[in-house]
């Protein structure tokens, strides 16, 4: 597996977090990212930073580290941090069929997550921090 590129960084809602899905787009594109595969894995990734934020974090700046993997067509972009423990594969998934007016607050981020993903998987590192890793085939079309 190919790393791309490493961050770790100190993110809060608004122009930190859109500088940083900038940041991360461009490093994606410039791999040879397909731009279609790349919109969506960067809408997936900004949901997932925006609830580590919004809800791990209490929405103050928190520390991140994002790691963006290549195994030839396949992207795998993988998210730690250090808020509370919380796996967002236990989401419930939302009926969707319901008018919006009369569901539940919260859930379409992951719902969102899992629509533009191939995979997603949680997990808790050795040294106890969440691991959130975000999976799309199909992702560069060069190899």
């Amino acid at each position: 597996m190919e790393q791309l590129a490493l961050y770790s960084t100190t993110l809060s809602l608004g122009e930190a977090m859109r500088l940083f899905r900038q940041t991360v787009a461009q490093e994606l594109l410039s791999s040879g990212g397909d731009p279609d595969a790349v919109g969506e894995m960067i809408v997936a990734l900004n949901e997932g930073l925006a609830n580590v934020v919004r809800h791990g974090y209490q929405q103050q700046p928190g520390h991140v580290e994002v790691s963006l993997l290549r195994q030839g067509h396949t992207l795998r972009v993988e998210v730690c941090d250090n808020a509370p423990l919380f796996d967002p594969t236990r989401v419930a998934k939302p009926d969707i069929t319901v008018p919006l007016d009369l569901r539940p607050f919260g859930g379409m981020g992951v719902h969102m997550m899992r629509e533009f993903l191939d995979e997603l998987h949680y997990r808790v590192t050795e040294d106890g921090r969440n691991q959130l890793t975000l999976i799309k085939h199909h992702t560069f079309l060069d190899k």
